[in-house]
């Protein structure tokens, strides 16, 4: 571009420049960029940020006051390990010069970056109960009175919590599947069995992911049926909530939660320790299951045989980031990519 006749907004615009990423409760220091799909993302230690330029929201340049902007997307950052588990693991793995052609690594990091927001509600909600049911309790002193009667505390709408916390869950399961389909575009309808079955009938074992699957299906299940029963109870396919009570020892029992399905029942826990258990194990099987797709879908590169390998913290180019390309040699293994 001749810049003697470019308008004082081309200059403005393809002029050098920087950009600080800090908000008034973030001055946490940015740990990676990342970029997939039209995003720019900065990825500090307390959150992740997208970044617009002014081309991309006035691309033919005809306000010179139109600013680049940068806004928030998760308040979890590189020092949050499921944060590092399941965005940056997915950053780390979804390498186009690594995977083969067909896969369409930019949508596969969108819908991580579906995944771990979904994820982030989850956990937010679950927190949210936590103090909930602490703030409850700590507002009772417990104390039965002269006349044998204790006042309770007591939650409002554990159910409403309990379905939009089993929602979450499964829109986060619900975008890990859709991966699931970009990496293998003959599992259908059947949902996860029809992953379970495709992998099952491959002639020649590559790997252990039947057997990881045998283990992850129930629980994936287990969700969607969940969430289900929230969305379209009946009889037979409920959840039933109690809130405090006490038993015949004399005990105060916390908010509990019992999933009433044929399938995949589960009998009444503490409300806390489920969500927990819940949102802990997707982020489980979202990193292992990128692990295992990504590895049986690397392109064939001369010389170097490339595998998903876990590696020690130690060897981590980010700390909560587990897997990573490399090529095993007899001592160690090196990096790759």
């Amino acid at each position: 571009m001749d810049k003697t006749n470019s308008r004082p907004i081309d200059r403005v615009r393809d002029g050098a420049g920087s950009l600080e990423v800090t908000t008034p409760d973030d001055d946490s220091a940015i740990t990676g960029m990342l970029t997939f799909g039209d995003g720019l993302y900065a990825v500090k230690e307390k959150g992740i940020y997208e970044i617009k330029l002014a081309d991309q929201i006035d691309p033919e340049r005809k306000n010179i006051h139109v600013p680049n902007t940068i806004q928030r997307v998760l308040p979890y950052g590189s020092d949050e390990p499921w944060f590092g588990a399941v965005l940056l693991t997915g950053h780390e793995l979804l390498k186009r010069e690594i995977l083969n052609n067909d896969i369409d690594v930019d949508r596969a990091m969108l819908h991580v970056l579906e995944i771990a927001q979904n994820i982030a509600s989850a956990k937010e909600l679950f927190q949210a109960f936590c103090d909930s049911q602490h703030s409850e309790i700590g507002n009772y002193d417990l104390k039965v009175s002269e006349n044998r009667s204790v006042v309770l505390p007591s939650v409002n709408g554990i159910t409403n919590k309990c379905k939009e916390f089993f929602q979450k869950s499964d829109h986060a399961l619900d975008g890990l599947f859709k991966i699931v389909k970009l990496f293998n575009p003959n599992v259908g309808k059947g949902g996860w069995n029809s992953l379970q079955k495709e992998i099952e009938k491959e002639t020649e074992k590559i790997d252990n992911f039947s057997d990881v699957l045998e283990n992850m299906v129930p629980f994936l299940q287990f969700v969607r049926n969940s969430r289900n029963c929230v969305e379209h109870p009946r009889f037979e396919h409920k959840i039933v909530t109690t809130d405090f009570s006490v038993n015949p020892e004399n005990q105060l029992l916390p908010p509990s939660i019992e999933v009433v399905h044929p399938k995949t029942p589960q009998q009444a826990v503490p409300v806390v320790e489920l969500m927990n258990h819940v949102s802990n194990s997707i982020v489980d099987t979202v990193e292992v299951m990128l692990a295992f797709l990504c590895n049986r879908k690397i392109q064939p590169i001369t010389g170097f045989p490339v595998q998903v390998h876990m590696f020690p913290e130690n060897q981590r180019r980010t700390k909560n980031v587990k897997y990573g390309y490399g090529v095993a040699m007899e001592d160690n293994i090196i990096r790759f990519g």
